[in-house]
């Protein structure tokens, strides 16, 4: 079994057969469940070793400083005093794999989860804690995120120790800053207002204050960017998230841990699984429909070739399923909610592309349009309006047709669909006017219903950019 396991990293598959058992100075060491997989470099698991919980991550030989990392990462927290899990046992395995392995914290949440519920701001105090602790010691993380931080027992600790570094004296403002917008950017865009004037961000003492937040707006807006872009790279390939394949003449991206036999079968044939669907939309451009996708409500848009010219314009352009499927990722990033983006079917020769499918979650509700000319919008609703605005005016996101209808109203919350044509615009000159078309054609639909028009356009108006 052990020897699988290297074979598994080294041929770079994606799943993991547990348990996996090893010998471990005279102790059974047990892997019962993979935690994460970085296919041709390492593995992380959860297990006993003897009586211990455990936390143990491999590593292939090639990878030998990735291991080697961990343990000068641990070191330095040691010295810097700095709460980690305990490292009890580091070195060489029988089937040549290196390991490191961790006390394993039980009871323990993770930032992200715990940033999910009541007790968020409690994890977000905590958290800034310790990261000025950290600057105060010369230590940052070089790859910040959520899951590199464990509550346990009422104290904030540190993970992922390899990708620590670590300097002489304290850090620099400059470095301090960096890191901290590093750590926003993790955040959905819809959040970073709220989070940069947040009480509880440690800021450095060597400069002042508002200097300080002004450092940070810019360096947050640019980190936030970089990682939504390399994000939306990955989203083409394989990775933790998204499973790629390319065969027969098509192109298909999806969730993993979606049921693969279902998507291969739509894959083989997608029209027949669309005639065997609720029609809610027979397009010249577009078809869409409603089925289930192993028992799941999804929506399936084809995005239709109207004509032997239409081809051949779309051939060598990127397929608005493919922009609705990166966008729709882009607004989640930026907390704009939006039907989650679950398959991307192409047709591709090469750089040549045909026929295209999108499916997403089916998240209900009605249209905007129908929901409020039966009644009146709530505070909540039009908050979910008003943040959606808000949101892609910052980014200078232009949707391209922002009617009404195009919004769905859910218990989830209002979310935006029909994301075939938004992209982000670099110029401000040519955002503000695609801005201002965005917000005319959505006013547009309120005419016949005064009321919530004059709702609508206050809270516009309310949010009237500077430029």
């Amino acid at each position: 079994m052990t020897e699988a396991l290297r074979g598994t990293l080294e041929a770079k598959h994606w799943q993991v057969t547990v348990p996996i058992g090893y010998e471990l100075d005279g102790e059974p060491l047990v892997l019962e469940e993979s935690l994460r997989l970085l296919p041709g470099k390492r593995a992380t698991f959860s297990g006993q070793w003897g009586s211990r919980a455990v936390v143990a991550k491999l590593f292939l030989p090639s990878a030998e400083r990735e291991q080697q990392a961990e343990i000068a990462g641990f070191n330095a927290l040691q010295k810097a005093s700095l709460p980690a899990p305990a490292l009890l046992w580091a070195g060489g395995l029988d089937d040549g794999l290196l390991a490191v392995v961790y006390e394993k914290l039980e009871g323990a949440e993770s930032l992200g989860a715990g940033l999910q519920g009541e007790r968020r701001n409690a994890f977000l105090a905590a958290t800034c804690e310790l990261l000025a602790r950290m600057h105060r010691a010369g230590i940052w993380q070089d790859d910040i995120h959520f899951d590199n931080f464990l509550l346990a027992d009422g104290k904030m600790y540190i993970v992922d120790n390899a990708s620590l570094k670590a300097v002489e004296g304290a850090l620099s403002v400059e470095k301090s800053l960096d890191n901290l917008a590093a750590f926003i950017a993790q955040f959905p865009w819809r959040e970073r207002q709220a989070l940069l004037e947040s009480p509880y961000l440690p800021l450095s003492l060597d400069i002042a204050e508002e200097k300080a937040r002004r450092l940070l707006h810019e360096k947050t807006r640019k980190g936030w960017w970089v990682r939504t872009n390399k994000y939306l790279e990955k989203i083409y390939r394989t990775c933790t998230e998204i499973v790629v394949r390319r065969d027969g003449g098509w192109f298909l991206a999806f969730k993993r841990g979606l049921d693969e036999s279902w998507i291969e079968q739509f894959k083989a044939a997608p029209d027949s699984v669309m005639v065997r669907a609720e029609m809610l939309k027979d397009g010249n451009s577009a078809t869409v429909v409603r089925t289930e996708l192993a028992g799941r409500p999804v929506i399936i848009k084809r995005y239709n070739i109207k004509s032997t010219g239409h081809r051949l314009r779309r051939l060598f352009r990127e397929t608005r399923a493919s922009n609705a499927w990166r966008a729709a990722h882009l607004l989640q990033m930026a907390g704009i909610r939006t039907p989650a983006p679950l398959v991307l079917l192409e047709q591709r020769r090469g750089p040549l592309r045909g026929v295209a499918y999108l499916i997403t979650e089916d998240v209900g509700g009605d249209e905007m349009l129908d929901a409020f000319t039966q009644r009146e919008p709530t505070e909540a609703e039009l908050q979910d309006v008003g943040e959606t605005f808000r949101v892609m005016r910052e980014l200078q996101l232009c949707h391209g047709d922002l009617k009404a209808t195009n919004f769905l109203v859910t218990d989830q919350g209002v979310q935006l669909i029909d994301l075939d044509v938004l992209h982000a615009v670099s110029s401000v000159s040519n955002f503000k006017r695609c801005h201002q078309k965005d917000r005319e054609r959505f006013l547009r639909n309120w005419y016949a219903h005064p009321g919530v028009e004059r709702q609508f356009k206050r809270l516009l108006i309310g949010q009237e950019p500077a430029w």
